[in-house]
């Protein structure tokens, strides 16, 4: 496809769906995903930080970016498609009995991973595949110079994948890993369904895992605030020993419908327990979005902050959102814009007659 087709934030011209012109699958895929184009990818690129400030990208599921200062990360990206998951390799399988479960993936695909101009960092908290995803490493991996961070059984399936050493920092507990203008803490997590999982560990690799290997926190620290991600972290009091360690301004947590019999995802209640353990003064979900099976409208989240802890605030972003802090943590819902800056009444068009 030609630049002139797609205007400067990457997004399809209309006038181009009109022409005449052969369409093949490989051109629907090419013009259609991602849905949202190169907009976010663009946006990423003209944002400019100031001092105080840190901008996140909600990019739906359990996947961030974020500019801090001069550094831009990934977190937990997931570019895949719906899964299936066999009880043979599957913590998720294992801890509930069942032979299989379907992921069928709701939220849209926001970002053109292979048209980043640059990512600092990938960060992944564990090694399932919609956290430690396949596709967003390949991509990164070519067009890019990002070191990929990553708790040990993630590090084992990167090395898997061909990604050499010198681009892999196996992180743990306890480790700081620095950048200009933010360092990034290594704390513990406690995600019983990761530490059970076998899937992108490579045949006859030693599979005999501690809680450290399979997952951790990490804590973005800057002059703006710190943030904590938990990636699918279940609830534990261990999580207060973390907020005891380190301030936490904002508290980025996993929700989500859990059927009798699974603890996939953290509750509403456990969500703000989480939180309130880190001593956070933001709460914002995400994964609620992204699996049919697990999905869960916030509602829930924002009724039980406000009833048990009315001084801690509940932000819920939708795919695409940008979330600046502190200027958005009022922002309560997150709307998206509809361009009225942009309306022109004397440009405007009344009539119904042509002309």
């Amino acid at each position: 496809m030609k630049a002139k087709e797609r205007d400067e934030w990457g997004v399809l011209e209309a006038s181009h769906m009109l022409s005449d012109r052969e369409i093949t699958r490989q051109t629907w895929l090419e013009e259609c995903f991602p849905p949202w184009g190169e907009y976010i990818n663009r946006e990423m690129e003209r944002t400019r930080p100031k001092a105080g400030k840190f901008h996140l990208w909600w990019l739906g599921g359990p996947s961030w970016s974020m500019k801090i200062r001069n550094e831009t990360f990934l977190l937990d990206n997931y570019a895949g498609p719906s899964l299936v998951t066999r009880y043979e390799n599957s913590g998720d399988c294992r801890n509930t009995g069942a032979d299989h479960l379907h992921w069928m993936r709701l939220n849209p695909q926001m970002v053109d991973i292979w048209k980043f101009k640059r990512i600092d960092a990938l960060f992944i908290t564990h090694h399932h595949s919609d956290h430690c995803d396949i596709y967003t490493v390949k991509a990164l991996l070519e067009t890019t110079k990002a070191k990929f961070i990553a708790p040990k059984m993630s590090a084992m399936a990167l090395r898997g994948w061909g990604v050499p050493d010198r681009r892999i920092i196996e992180v743990k507990p306890g480790d700081v890993v620095k950048f200009k203008g933010v360092q990034v803490a290594v704390e513990k997590n406690f995600d019983l369904n990761a530490l059970q999982t076998r899937v992108g560990i490579p045949e006859g690799a030693e599979f005999n895992p501690v809680m450290d290997d399979a997952a951790v926190t990490y804590i973005f620290k800057s002059p703006a605030g710190n943030i904590a991600f938990i990636g699918d972290g279940t609830y534990h009091n261990g999580f207060y020993g973390v907020g005891q360690r380190h301030k936490i301004d904002v508290c980025i947590a996993n929700m989500g419908h859990n059927p009798s019999g699974s603890y996939d995802k953290l509750t509403p209640f456990d969500v703000y327990r989480v939180a309130k353990a880190l001593g956070a003064k933001v709460v914002i979900p995400d994964h609620h979005d992204n699996w049919a099976c697990t999905y869960q409208d916030p509602d829930q989240l924002e009724w039980i902050v406000k009833k048990n802890d009315p001084n801690m605030k509940t932000v819920v972003l939708l795919p695409g959102a940008m979330f600046i802090y502190p200027d958005d943590q009022d922002i309560g819902r997150y709307k998206y814009p509809d361009w009225q800056e942009r309306l022109d009444w004397r440009k405007a068009r009344y009539t119904l007659e042509s002309e």
